[in-house]
């Protein structure tokens, strides 16, 4: 463990221990764990994306740390972008889309550098392959971030001459109340219109009941990446109680 990494998970467990429960506090919100993830590192989460607090209900249900693969297509105004990005890759996060790199081609082998990066450090690395938030239902999938892991072991068995077997865990997250929360609220839509530089982040509502729940993990045998990406995020939509319209 390099000093590089102290710094992400000392960055990552001052926002878990030290924002998570204020803001849960702030917006009366409770939450519980269903399942627990298994003791094999390294592993990868596939959780549905349905709000902006997905990523702290996961930081909050494992206490161990977590490398998140993030894109830089945050959606917001510039000064909102920078400051996410700094926060994001503080705490060890895989920028997807990186926004310095215009090759496409070389953006994509610095994204398989940098998550082959988290496995060798035998992490757990959590991919949204949904690609954008969808709260309602799973209505898209990106099977590119899964076949990274396909790569990963391919390349580990012509390099160590034996088999390393990866698990996905699909994730559940359910929100017991309905709508988008704050993001369309009255207060919501005031909040953007008055305040400058106010963020898009999908917020749940107040007094919302959080779940996080661990699935089974599955692994690659015979599907391909498009294959096994759809079993995940299957499973990951039935334990989140919502439709999978892919």
């Amino acid at each position: 463990m390099g000093l590089k990494e102290n710094w992400w998970r000392f960055n990552y467990h001052a926002i878990r221990l030290g924002f998570v429960p204020v803001a849960k506090r702030a917006l009366m919100l409770h939450s519980r764990v269903e399942g627990e993830i298994p003791n094999i590192r390294p592993i990868m989460l596939a959780p549905v994306h349905r709000t902006s607090a997905d990523v702290f209900a996961l930081a909050e249900a494992n206490s161990e740390f977590v490398s998140f693969v993030s894109t830089d297509s945050f959606g917001h105004n510039s000064v909102i972008n920078f400051i996410e990005k700094q926060m994001t890759t503080a705490i060890g996060t895989v920028i997807w889309q990186e926004s310095g790199i215009k090759n496409p081609r070389k953006r994509a082998v610095e994204l398989a550098n940098d998550v082959e990066d988290r496995l060798d450090r035998r992490l757990i690395t959590a991919v949204f392959t949904q690609g954008e938030y969808q709260y309602d239902s799973v209505n898209s999938i990106e099977e590119g971030l899964i076949g990274l892991l396909k790569r990963y072991e391919s390349r580990h068995l012509k390099q160590k001459g034996h088999e390393l077997k990866i698990p996905i865990v699909p994730v559940g997250i359910e929100y017991d109340r309905k709508g988008r929360g704050l993001e369309q609220s009255a207060v919501g839509k005031w909040i953007t219109k008055w305040i400058p530089f106010t963020p898009n982040w999908t917020i749940p509502s107040f007094r919302t009941r959080i779940t996080v729940r661990f699935g089974t993990p599955l692994y690659f045998e015979s599907q391909n990446p498009r294959e096994l990406t759809e079993s995940v995020m299957k499973e990951a939509a039935r334990l989140s109680n919502i439709p999978y319209e892919v």
